[in-house]
């Protein structure tokens, strides 16, 4: 009997040998695959999506890598929603040309990776943006608006964070709010969610066009408190019948 087929029965039987047949993406295979989505795709130091790891984490069967997992992947509505998100991205051709399957990438492994390389770009990208900011700023050595472009980068990528998970976090509400017994205070929340969805994408959107970064910082901090609120009411305990 051939060793292909070996593998394939022992594959069947869920026997370890299957692992084997994963393949491993490069650092710059997963960064293409999980950057923000209004990332440039031709920058190779694009913001990882913090969502799309922390659904690899979730799904890796790996208890170290699933301690302290948000509520909006923690739970199985969570995992359900963020899975199929990145079954479009890993579909992607653009995201994925080397056609990556969600075994390969949900692998232990390489979610450690991928955890380790969005860590290593977020403090690169913190760095660059204190070293821009402590160059002087004298017209005759440097323009001011040198500053900008770098400085609206960051800022979208942050925003871009933000905003994702707060609609994540309101999907998953409407989600809740149709159990029975569910809160009143979730219900209410759900309610809202449902009435604005779309509406702080649309804003930030135009912030990013029209080049406005302090604007963006303040969409971060309202987007930060809509994902608390939402955190608060999803902790509510269920109304007893």
């Amino acid at each position: 009997m051939n060793k292909f087929l070996l593998l394939a029965i022992a594959c069947m039987l869920g026997a370890t040998a299957c692992s084997q047949a994963l393949r491993e993406p490069t650092d710059a295979q997963l960064g293409a695959l999980l950057r923000v989505e209004n990332a440039d795709p031709a920058d190779a130091n694009a913001a990882l999506d913090g969502l799309a790891i922390e659904c690899l984490r979730a799904w890796s069967q790996d208890k170290d890598l699933q301690k302290d997992l948000p509520v909006r992947t923690a739970g199985e509505d969570g995992r359900k929603a963020c899975r199929a998100r990145l079954d479009g991205w890993i579909a992607d051709a653009g995201r994925n040309p080397d056609k990556f399957s969600f075994a390969d990438v949900s692998a232990p492994e390489t979610v450690r990776r991928a955890v380790e390389l969005q860590r290593a770009r977020r403090t690169a990208a913190m760095a660059a943006a204190k070293q821009e900011a402590a160059i002087p700023t004298n017209p005759l050595s440097r323009p001011m608006a040198a500053a900008q472009p770098e400085d609206l980068a960051f800022q979208s990528r942050e925003a871009e964070n933000a905003v994702q998970e707060a609609e994540t976090l309101c999907q998953q509400t409407q989600g809740a709010a149709r159990a029975p017994g569910a809160n009143p205070r979730l219900v209410l929340y759900a309610k809202f969610c449902e009435r604005n969805a779309g509406g702080m994408r649309k804003t930030m959107e135009g912030m990013v066009k029209s080049g406005n970064a302090s604007a963006l910082k303040g969409m971060v901090k309202n987007a930060n408190i809509k994902s608390n609120a939402a955190r608060e009411v999803l902790a509510l305990p269920p109304v007893k019948g």
